[in-house]
């Protein structure tokens, strides 16, 4: 008997237990309505810009070279050193050059007193071959004799003039604001002769030019607005953002190339600082005009799929739809393009990881600032899922 009171009562302290005890944890269930923010498709009227990858080159690269032998006397601009327009470079020792050009310069006095001299014998003698007083014959050697003097003094003249060429020789100076190479002779030396001609090399520096090779199949669009005024380009230093300047397309080849199919055109641009360099690459940016009405929408709004794009346009019933989407153009952190949504739909901006076709949305785009305090007078909001507490018993009547 005993036995069986103490079986009861286990089944009723059994009894007391929670029955959750032996369930499985609840399964977690997915909101059915997401919180996201929203932006409306709208219209603007976006700048149009290709941007390539070039190269800087020189207008101008010159080979400086020693045109006469002699002792390098001096070389004025450092290598590497900027040179401006008509800054001497290097100086060849003149000393022999102003000797041969004053020697020349003498025998010049020279041949001018031989010619003057002929000239009045012959003037002198011309009224005595009427008189028979000097013969035809002897009259003929004086004339001869005053024209080859003409021609001594020629000849002198000439090598006046190349003992001058030769001396401005030793003077050698930049032609164009460009930069000097490394110097393959120094002071001392002898240079000029066969072996010993190069000095060092220079370089336009500003203006450059930078060289892009656009499609040919481009070229009809860059004809046609070349064809309206001057065609504006960016040029910015490859690896640095912060270096770029701006400048003018000023020539295009005359022949497409048969085995990239590209036709190289060319940016003249300032270098004040001259930063730029010949041989370095660049990014070149060209800017195409605008296009006006254009449909946008922020490029945070976009996901993929496969190789498509879409966003998540919001229907009347706060459903999502997916939309696809071409792409003109990004600008800055929006994207242009060619087709999508309507303007005034709403998309999706933040949240667009959560959605699926259908999800219903809670639009917090436009919702108003939570307070930083709350007065102690206004009751705190409780939340939806808080279990309000059960109403007390009303007093009952004896």
């Amino acid at each position: 008997m005993t036995s069986i009171r103490i079986s009861i009562a286990l089944l009723l302290i059994a009894s007391t237990l929670p029955l959750s005890c032996g369930k499985p944890p609840a399964a977690l269930v997915r909101p059915s309505v997401v919180p996201v923010t929203t932006a409306v498709v709208r219209t603007e009227t976006i700048p149009l810009k290709q941007s390539y990858p070039g190269i800087v080159a020189s207008p101008r690269s010159i080979e400086i070279d020693a045109r006469v032998e002699g002792f390098l006397l001096k070389q004025e601009v450092a290598d590497g050193s900027a040179t401006k327009p008509g800054q001497v470079i290097y100086r060849i020792d003149p000393k022999p050059f102003e000797a041969t050009l004053a020697s020349s310069e003498g025998s010049l006095v020279q041949a001018i007193a031989q010619r003057d001299y002929a000239k009045k014998e012959m003037d002198r003698n011309a009224p005595l071959v009427a008189s028979s007083a000097i013969s035809q014959q002897d009259f003929d050697k004086l004339v001869a004799n005053f024209e080859v003097s003409e021609g001594q003094v020629l000849t002198a003249q000439a090598n006046v003039l190349t003992a001058k060429i030769n001396l401005s020789y030793c003077t050698m100076s930049s032609p164009f604001v460009g930069l000097l190479g490394a110097s393959n002779f120094f002071e001392g030396a002898v240079v000029g002769n066969p072996n010993t001609t190069n000095l060092n090399s220079l370089v336009q520096i500003d203006p450059l030019w930078a060289q892009f090779s656009p499609s040919a199949t481009e070229w009809p669009k860059y004809a046609a607005l070349m064809a309206k005024g001057t065609l504006q380009a960016t040029v910015t230093f490859d690896g640095a953002d912060s270096i770029s300047t701006t400048g003018k397309i000023v020539f295009a080849d005359n022949q497409v190339s048969t085995s990239t199919s590209t036709l190289m055109l060319r940016v003249e641009f300032n270098n004040p600082n001259l930063i730029f360099r010949p041989g370095v690459y660049a990014a070149v940016e060209v800017a195409l005009g605008e296009q006006p009405n254009t449909l946008v929408v922020p490029e945070q709004a976009v996901f993929a799929r496969e190789a498509d794009l879409f966003v998540w346009r919001v229907k009347a019933d706060d459903t999502v739809e997916s939309v696809q989407i071409k792409v003109l153009k990004k600008v800055g952190n929006m994207l242009g393009l060619i087709s999508g949504p309507q303007v005034g739909d709403r998309i999706v901006v933040e949240g667009i990881q959560r959605l699926k076709l259908g999800t219903k949305i809670n639009d917090t785009t436009a919702s108003p600032a939570t307070p930083a305090t709350t007065p102690a007078a206004t009751p705190a909001t409780t939340p939806a899922t808080t279990i309000a507490p059960a109403p007390a018993s009303a007093p009952q009547k004896k």
